[in-house]
């Protein structure tokens, strides 16, 4: 992955994790990443092995339309702001 793709990548996992743990206490919104990470991480770490974070930079190197599919989610949920 070169440089400037892995710190896009990086920023948006991030700001993603960075939600997360904001969000952590508030069931309605855990239940909503929880169920988007299932989604879309567990086809890049079905052991759930890895952090959150480390799998999002994967998702965005391997599946780049699925990382994209998992920030709009996001957004489209107010999870994250775009």
């Amino acid at each position: 992955m070169d440089a400037e793709k892995y710190k896009k990548i990086a920023l948006v996992a991030q700001k993603i994790s960075f939600a997360f743990e904001d969000s952590y206490t508030d069931i309605e919104k855990r239940e909503l990443f929880n169920n988007l990470f299932n989604k879309y991480l567990m086809q890049i770490d079905p052991e759930e092995k890895m952090e959150p974070y480390d799998a999002i930079i994967q998702l965005g190197d391997k599946e780049p339309r699925q990382f994209e599919n998992l920030v709009k989610e996001m957004e489209k949920f107010n999870l994250i702001e775009d």
